[in-house]
């Protein structure tokens, strides 16, 4: 067996058997949103180059990786970060520090909070950031199915 093939198979166990490219959503969710790039994915100290200034909170409390992908459609325009933390007690911790004083709902995930330009939410050992930068239903509309398809995936996972 040569290295390279050991290595193809060790990596995705190292990183916890399930990848996050595997939660996103693909093309069509919600009807006519595309994915706009490539996936960005962020481990450990890595964070730094997506997040510099708020890097240290995840990684106080156990980050172990991130993905991102932005939505588009007709000019509008979604970003998804899913951020995997090493257990649900480390995402709890993140998802209280950076929600403190918000009001909570439970629309997705165990736990949420939503305005008009972002949803995030906390469902086991994940934080889910959707956002966008305009108002309107159109941006509003995929936020929403968007999280939804997001948190069924991480249930049937949980499952």
């Amino acid at each position: 067996m040569t290295m390279r093939l050991i290595w193809a198979l060790a990596l995705p166990l190292a990183s916890g058997g399930n990848s996050l490219s595997s939660l996103m959503p693909g093309d069509g969710t919600p009807p006519g949103w595309q994915r706009k790039g490539q996936e960005n994915l962020f481990a450990g100290a890595e964070l730094y180059r997506h997040i510099d200034g708020g890097a240290e909170l995840y990684i106080q409390f156990g980050f172990d990786r991130l993905a991102v992908q932005d939505y588009v459609k007709d000019g509008h325009e979604v970003r998804v970060e899913i951020y995997k933390m090493n257990d649900p007690a480390g995402a709890g911790a993140v998802f209280a520090e950076i929600t403190k004083d918000m009001k909570m709902q439970s629309l997705y995930g165990t736990t949420c909070v939503l305005d008009d330009y972002q949803i995030f939410f906390r469902r086991g050992a994940y934080c889910v950031s959707i956002t966008t930068y305009e108002t309107g239903a159109e941006p509003l509309a995929a936020m929403a199915a968007l999280a939804a398809k997001i948190d069924m995936t991480l249930i049937d996972l949980s499952q």
